[in-house]
């Protein structure tokens, strides 16, 4: 079949008046393709550069973040040292000066990053500080060699002509290289968003007078283009029958476009045919088109084919394998249109549209929906899929199903200390080490965050359970490669296997119940599902919802123990502590509830009643039994009151509401809570302290504070734990680690109380050493308010006064 293109057609007509004949062109036609070509590039420049310009000032960005992460790790590195020297002159021991090596390798190490990553300025920092460094180690040698030779005046005046000056500079140093470099980033940020805000502003102007050009210029060649159709309809009749045809497969083709008698024998090949299959011009003329549906698809293909034949005019489509002259199978959706009837066509036009991508895409979509992205394990809803299934076959075999639910133990830390990054490649080494544990007829599954399940066919007993749960204890036991150090991550997992009844909502939440009593039972082990956990979770549930209404329904207590002045045993303060009159379960001590209203957030509400009562009783107090100084009162601070942004205006309100002088309040942090995040830390407590409240660190000890970190802080108390002070009276290291507390607290120029005084020697031995403050059931335990009432104005003295020689 010879068919004509337009051009061919077009051109032989005869000319027309005012027409244009063969080898004529207008201006608008030669112009119109050129408008439309520069139109297209500009737009592609104009994307490309501001691609260019948003990549140059993000990595710059980047770069100079990495900077001052890695000098704020140094900096960290620099305090533990300072931290770590000290100790030794206070403790001298192997332990302590390993460690403190073990800080000037990490922070060598810091330094050795940032200058393999910084420019010329960074590395001659560098290069100075290492020197400095070294000069520093050598210093410190020859003062721990003093102190281990017991001569503290040579070790003193090392570490002043030495020691301190030395440290100082790379302190110095460090803290202005991570300052420059954070603001560097912070100023790279903000060109970035100079840049991204003037490509936003931009792109919608050169859209749209790009979009006028391009309808300007289409405008153009539309124009030219009815003056070629005018030219084209002067074409003699005798192209008429043929030129009908080619306008109908034009029309039809959206890829390969053939025509085929109704006997299914191909009358024509469009040109992709060659282009798109690789066929040879006319190779598959007078072949049956069946020959190049797949062999599955035959039975298709004929009812396809067989139903447009009894059809004339009816267009319809199908999804088939069809073979290229590579005898490559090819998934293509074929369109057959029913022309026999046509004089211009005679036969059925058939397209075929490569769909392999579109296929391929829907696949990807599938995968998306039901595998997680990260570590391309099933995600929740092809779990719960699977084990609908699983079920099924399970109850059919008179077999059961076993499901390991895993949550892996302190992610957060690791995630919020190193990076979201870092967590994603331990949660995707975490699904290799899991996929390696378990047979390939078992699933292993990811339902988000460091959750895990794995899912057990065929399970005879609770044994087949616990040995792969024992394999992924083992696995788990070995430390993972992250951000160039090993971490070991161990996993809490929680084992239910099936019953009659289950679903796999049931088993799941089985699962997930005995996960969380290995939680709460230590972490890194397997428990077993019972009945009985089921009845745990459900008087967790039964207290929470009490502990919800028990501000409401007034059953919150407060008891009062007094603080007493050491030299005088004048009670001086009386610290707030906080009891729940449960109505069931009577008089519950705060270990019973306390973890869970932290866990629920249920404490910063408690712990607002807490404050506002304490301040109300004690105002109360001072007007009843005048002092000077006045009666002062101590208050907790959980962690997560302590993290509510509005802290210093809540105590202030609070303040202000029971009249309570500021003074008279004494706010009460624990170490741990300090540490956390020193930069914020210090914010708030300055926040406070300009309220005028005292504050204290309350369990001090029991923690890891840096001196430097303590002496930057407005704090006024230390408070010494119970821990330590239970066992000075038997001498050894508790009795070193109180005076020692004792000695840099007035060092810092801070007040120190003693926790949890038992006994007549501690109370001595405390007193002796200068302790300020003490309380505990040696002097009186928490009482009620009315209580309490007895005890104030009184002297409140040890029944031995005798001073422990």
């Amino acid at each position: 079949m010879n068919v004509k293109t337009t051009a061919d057609v077009a051109w032989r007509v005869v000319p027309a008046e005012g027409s244009l004949t063969r080898g004529q062109t207008s201006p608008v036609g030669r112009l119109a393709p050129i408008g439309l070509a520069i139109v297209l590039v500009l737009l592609l420049a104009f994307a490309l550069l501001s691609a260019l310009l948003t990549y140059q000032v993000g990595s710059a960005a980047k770069q100079a973040s990495s900077l001052s992460d890695i000098f704020n790790g140094a900096r960290y590195d620099v305090g533990a040292e300072e931290s770590l020297e000290r100790k030794y002159r206070l403790e001298p021991s192997p332990e302590v000066r390993g460690r403190h090596a073990t800080a000037a390798s990490s922070l060598v190490s810091a330094l050795g990053q940032a200058h393999d990553l910084g420019d010329a300025a960074d590395r001659a920092l560098v290069d100075s500080v290492l020197t400095t460094h070294r000069q520093y180690l050598s210093a410190i040698e020859h003062m721990f060699a003093a102190v281990d030779a017991g001569n503290i005046e040579l070790a003193t005046k090392i570490d002043g002509e030495e020691v301190d000056p030395s440290f100082a500079d790379i302190e110095t140093r460090i803290d202005g290289a991570a300052n420059t470099h954070r603001a560097l980033a912070e100023n790279n940020l903000n060109k970035l968003a100079t840049v991204q805000a003037s490509v936003l502003i931009a792109t919608p102007i050169v859209f749209i007078v790009g979009l006028g050009l391009l309808v300007l210029f289409w405008r153009a060649l539309q124009a030219y283009r009815k003056q070629a159709i005018l030219a084209m309809t002067n074409e003699t009749a005798a192209i008429a029958r043929r030129e009908r045809r080619f306008r109908a497969l034009v029309h039809s083709s959206s890829d390969v476009v053939m025509i085929c008698a109704a006997d299914g024998i191909i009358t024509y090949e469009g040109p992709t045919a060659q282009s798109a299959w690789g066929y040879a011009v006319g190779a598959l003329l007078d072949t049956p088109i069946a020959e190049l549906v797949h062999p599955d698809d035959h039975a298709a293909w004929r009812d396809f084919f067989g139903q447009l034949c009894g059809s004339p005019g009816a267009t319809r489509s199908a999804e088939l394998r069809l073979r290229n002259a590579g005898g490559v199978w090819a998934e293509s959706e074929v369109t057959l249109t029913n022309m026999l009837a046509d004089p211009a066509v005679l036969g059925l036009v058939a397209t075929a549209r490569d769909v392999t991508e579109r296929k391929a895409f829907e696949t990807q979509l599938t995968r998306q929906a039901l595998y997680d992205s990260l570590t391309l394990l099933p995600n929740r809803v092809l779990l719960r899929d699977r084990i609908e299934q699983t079920l099924s076959r399970a109850s059919r075999l008179k077999t059961k199903i076993g499901v390991l639910f895993l949550d892996l133990d302190n992610f957060k830390a690791i995630n919020d200390s190193l990076g979201h990054r870092v967590g994603d490649e331990l949660l995707t080494q975490a699904a290799t080490r899991l996929r390696s544990c378990v047979r390939e007829e078992s699933t292993v599954a990811r339902l988000g965050g460091d959750e895990f399940v794995i899912l057990l066919e065929h399970v005879s007993s609770e044994v087949d359970a616990v040995l792969v749960a024992e394999r992924v204890e083992k696995q788990f036991s070995k430390p993972f490669k992250l951000a160039g150090r090993e971490f070991v991550v161990t996993t809490s997992i929680g084992i239910a296997l099936s019953d009659a009844g289950h679903d796999a909502e049931k088993i799941m939440r089985d699962a997930d119940i005995a996960m969380y009593s290995a939680k709460g039972r230590g972490k890194a082990q397997h428990i077993v599902f019972n009945a009985s956990m089921q009845t745990d979770t459900l008087a967790r549930l039964v207290l929470e919802n009490d502990l919800r209404h028990a501000i409401e329904r007034h059953e919150l207590r407060l008891h009062y123990q007094p603080i007493v002045r050491l030299d005088t045993g004048e009670v001086t303060e009386v610290e707030a502590l906080l009891r729940w009159e449960h109505p069931t379960r009577g008089l519950l001590a705060p270990m019973v509830f306390i973890p869970l209203a932290e866990e629920t957030g249920l404490i910063v509400t408690i712990g607002g009643w807490v404050l506002n009562e304490a301040c109300r009783q004690v105002a109360a107090w001072q007007a009843d039994f005048p002092r000077d100084p006045p009666l002062t009162v101590s208050v907790n601070l959980s962690p997560r009151q302590f993290q509510q942004p509005n802290l210093v205006q809540q105590v202030g309100q609070t303040l202000r509401e029971t009249g309570l002088d500021a003074r008279s309040l004494k706010l009460e942090i624990t170490e741990g809570t300090i540490m956390r995040d020193v930069e914020t830390t210090a914010a708030a407590l300055s926040g406070l302290k300009a309220l005028g409240v005292q504050l204290a660190v309350d369990d001090f000890g029991t923690g890891y504070s840096s001196l430097s970190y303590l002496s930057r802080l407005p704090l006024d108390i230390l408070k010494i734990d119970r821990s330590f002070v239970k066992g000075i009276d038997r001498g050894g290291e508790d009795t070193a680690i109180v005076r020692a507390i004792i000695s840099m607290a007035k060092s810092l120029h801070l007040s120190v109380t003693g926790e949890g005084i038992e006994t007549a020697e501690q109370a001595a031995l405390l007193r002796k050493w200068a302790c300020d403050l003490g309380q505990g059931f040696y002097y009186s335990r928490p009482l009620e308010a009315a209580s309490l009432e007895a005890l104030l104005g009184k002297i409140v003295l040890p029944r031995d006064q005798e001073e422990v020689a």
